[in-house]
């Protein structure tokens, strides 16, 4: 490596540290304000169990994931909080540390300050890695510390010291307990090793250090061989929820991914096929360098490797994940960089492509941020608003929330104290559903609230909706973002009041009951109305109103008409939902039905047998 003078190397690190600040940046702006995705969630409820609890779940779930993060996230969570930038920062540090070691392998494998630096920016704004250093789960961290793994082995190669031993052992074996496919990398330094010694002993040249890369991979071993033994069922087991593409495709979507086309798929072929093609030629610049082959060979290896890897393994269960292949992205953007190499003319000529991707990596990094269509906010926060609304005015044991598909991070952002279940308990459970909506009855609740999402797989046939309306009565439907908000009511008849009223045309009304016992801003009131037909001279058009008011003006709040002759469907009955506004002044509020028949002209009102064309049916809080 040439010696470089104290003013370029001044430059340099100015330089790192300048990229390492807009690494911290882009990293750390909005690091809260994206909800958690169903993943991040999951991480979260997991880490909150007792380390015992961890490993214990993760082997009998089938977790395909090792524990690392988990165990990461436990001991963060106490320090720092559970809000969403709490539970990111960790992964927001091990992006902004994966930039740092990026740029110490660079210049680790004899590249120049300018091309581990550009390597380094590239890493910096790529939004594959931004996504994923503001996402709580393992990606990031697997990224740092499989460089901090690959970095270690290149030392260990070229200058070997018991102290680098120690360091790789340690950082591989971190990394293979933080995601298995780290592995991956693992392998292809094995490859480079094996490649790498026979190519000096066939040259003649200084053996290979075997003795310390033995040492390296038993001391790693030993580290994970253990877990890996006691997860080999969850490891073996796991059938996978992916893809598996072929080979090809694979290239594709791996080299579109790593460039940023994952959030820019309008240009995803066209950016893997320049990756690939500015790698190669990037690679193939270097290797004609004198003594350069080896850290060529490295490069290809620690991309081609983990992709064919992903490949094959792929090839019997659907396993395959763009964000899997995120331990390639190091060798890639060094392979990029490699193109800065050089003066005048020839360097001129690299920069035109790098600066190309720049500007298409920052449209990729402006997307995730403020692009609807590529954000992980889905509405998650509404909902759980939506349904803390909804909830009150119930003792909780009375009310039950509920969702038709398992996904943990409506319980993030839901902190209320109402219960809830998932409707069917199972895939596709119709028995089990009817079972869980018999409880609930024998339990006493009233009050159920049911978030709706597309769910093939969990409730394809709308088994959730189907059990509850077996005992319960819908009353409101309403669209909360991808959801469809359902509540439903079954009235205690101990609740019920009875009403003596009887209109001029011989209809009565018998009794009522109001759900819940107090007006909520937002809320729904549902009115169980007992109808009296005895005698009734009915022309077949009248409809009856509901209004809510003020203590003394009749004008409405809110009101709901329906026809006489309504025909309860297999999820109402005589059950009606009054849709009450977010903004009501000071109670107390009464509850008014009246009668009118909008067939005749004017719409008149039906009057009471008293002379009132109304009647009150209730007074609330």
């Amino acid at each position: 490596m040439k010696s470089v003078s104290p003013a370029p190397q001044t430059l340099s690190r100015l330089g790192l540290l300048a990229t390492l600040w807009l690494a911290f940046a882009l990293r750390v702006y909005r690091l809260g304000a994206q909800e958690l995705r169903g993943d991040e969630a999951f991480g979260y409820f997991f880490a909150r169990q007792p380390v015992q609890g961890i490993l214990a779940q993760t082997l009998a779930l089938g977790e395909p994931h090792p524990v690392g993060s988990y165990l990461l996230l436990k001991a963060w969570m106490p320090l720092a909080g559970d809000r969403e930038f709490a539970l990111r920062f960790p992964s927001l540090w091990f992006g902004v540390l994966a930039v740092a070691l990026l740029w110490g392998l660079g210049r680790a494998l004899g590249l120049s300050p300018r091309v581990a630096g550009i390597g380094a920016l590239l890493l910096a704004v790529n939004p594959h890695a931004v996504w994923h250093s503001q996402d709580a789960r393992m990606y990031a961290m697997s990224l740092a510390l499989s460089l901090a793994s690959t970095w270690a082995a290149w030392l260990l190669w070229t200058r070997p010291r018991s102290r680098i031993l120690l360091a790789y052992i340690l950082v591989t074996g971190l990394a293979l307990h933080t995601h298995y496919y780290t592995g991956l990398v693992v392998l292809a330094q094995n490859g480079t090793a094996l490649l790498w010694g026979l190519a000096r002993a066939w040259r003649g040249e200084r053996p290979f250090p075997w003795r310390w890369w033995i040492w390296a991979q038993l001391g790693a071993a030993a580290l994970v061989v253990p877990w890996l033994w006691l997860a080999r069922g969850a490891v073996s087991g796991y059938q996978g929820n992916a893809s598996s593409p072929g080979l090809g495709e694979l290239g594709v979507r791996s080299l579109g991914a790593l460039a940023g086309g994952e959030f820019l798929p309008e240009v995803a072929p066209l950016l893997a096929l320049g990756a690939g093609i500015l790698f190669a030629w990037g690679v193939v610049r270097l290797a004609r360098r004198p003594g350069a082959r080896g850290p060529a060979g490295y490069l290809v290896a620690l991309l081609a490797l983990p992709l064919l890897g992903l490949w094959a393994a792929a090839q019997g269960r659907p396993l395959f994940r763009e964000r899997y292949v995120i331990v390639a992205l190091p060798p890639l953007l060094l392979g990029l960089a490699l193109l800065a190499e050089g003066r005048g003319r020839r360097a001129l000529l690299g920069l035109l492509p790098l600066t190309a991707l720049l500007l298409v990596q920052g449209a990729g990094v402006w997307r995730i941020q403020h692009d609807p269509a590529f954000s992980k906010s889905v509405g998650w926060r509404t909902l759980a608003r939506t349904l803390d609304t909804l909830s009150q005015g119930f003792p909780p044991e009375q009310v039950r929330l509920v969702q038709n598909y398992p996904d943990p991070t409506l319980w993030y952002y839901y902190r209320g104290p109402v219960t809830h279940l998932v409707l069917p308990p199972r895939a596709q459970d119709a028995a089990g559903a009817e079972a869980e909506v018999q409880r609930l009855v024998d339990a006493g609740v009233e009050w159920v609230l049911l978030a709706v999402q597309p769910a093939p797989a969990w409730d394809g046939e709308g088994l959730a909706l189907e059990a509850l309306c077996q005992a319960y009565a819908q009353v409101d439907v309403r669209p909360v973002g991808p959801w469809q908000v359902s509540v439903l009511a079954r009235p205690d008849p101990a609740q019920a009041r009875p009403v003596e009223a009887r209109f001029a045309n011989g209809l009565g009304l018998g009794a009522v009951a109001v759900q819940p016992p107090e007006v909520v801003p937002g809320g729904v009131l549902a009115v169980t109305l007992a109808w009296d037909m005895e005698g009734a001279r009915l022309q077949g058009g009248e409809k009856f109103f509901l209004h809510l008011t003020g203590p003394e003006d009749d004008r409405p709040l809110a009101q709901v008409d329906r026809p006489l002759n309504f025909e309860a469907g297999p999820c109402s009955g005589p059950i009606h939902g009054l849709r009450l506004p977010s903004e009501l002044p000071p109670g107390p509020f009464r509850l008014l039905l009246g009668l009118y028949d909008p067939t005749r002209p004017g719409a008149p009102r039906i009057p009471l047998s008293s002379g009132e064309d109304h009647v009150e049916l209730w007074r609330l809080p």
